[in-house]
């Protein structure tokens, strides 16, 4: 079965005020750190873009939108129509401390279903560090057609693993899961290294 990484750039980071993929931390960019950390551990790595040639991608192919302006899930729908994986792990480019052990374990917590993500303890889903199967292709497509760009719109049409965060006791998610939103954010994630 073949499993692939997909790094979602497509944003317009308008809280962050400049491009998130383009960001420093530990001397690379977002997009090459993660493009380091998660190609070893999957059968390929792609950065998801809304424009051909917007990011220096550190050598992965790109996957540009089919529907630009659509979110995320218009680079997910692009990773279907665009690769033959049959498993598309989801990261965002501004989650620099995921891990590839992570995105493994909610592979083991998938069981049969169609996607995993984490729901954590506050409720909130976590959509964009995720594991989507094709079976998610055309309710996606149609999720899109509709006009419903939320990854719940997604959830309602297909079998959803949800991992509920006291499952992952012991793991960090407040770290993992940290997203560098706005310069206060990158700041915090530079002290954390």
């Amino acid at each position: 079965m073949k499993t692939i990484a997909v790094i979602l750039t497509g944003g317009m980071s308008r809280r962050m005020g400049r491009d998130k993929g383009a960001l420093i931390l530990e001397g690379e960019t977002l997009i090459a750190r993660l493009v380091r950390r998660f190609g070893p551990a999957f059968d390929g790595v792609y950065v998801s873009v809304n424009q051909a040639g917007r990011f220096n991608t550190a050598g992965a192919p790109e996957l540009v939108d089919l529907h630009p302006g659509h979110g995320p899930m218009a680079g997910l729908e692009a990773a279907f129509a665009q690769t033959d994986a049959d498993l598309v792990f989801l990261t965002a480019v501004d989650l620099p401390f995921g891990t590839p052990g992570l995105a493994r374990r909610l592979a083991e917590l998938r069981g049969e279903e169609d996607l995993c993500y984490i729901r954590r303890a506050d409720g909130r889903p976590e959509p964009l560090f995720a594991l989507y199967t094709r079976a998610c292709q055309v309710p996606l497509a149609a999720c899109l057609e509709e006009g419903r760009r939320s990854f719940r719109a997604l959830f309602e049409r297909v079998r959803a693993r949800e991992v509920r965060e006291e499952e992952l006791d012991g793991v960090p998610l407040d770290r993992l899961l940290m997203n560098v939103n706005c310069p206060e954010d990158l700041e915090r994630a530079q002290a954390l290294l």
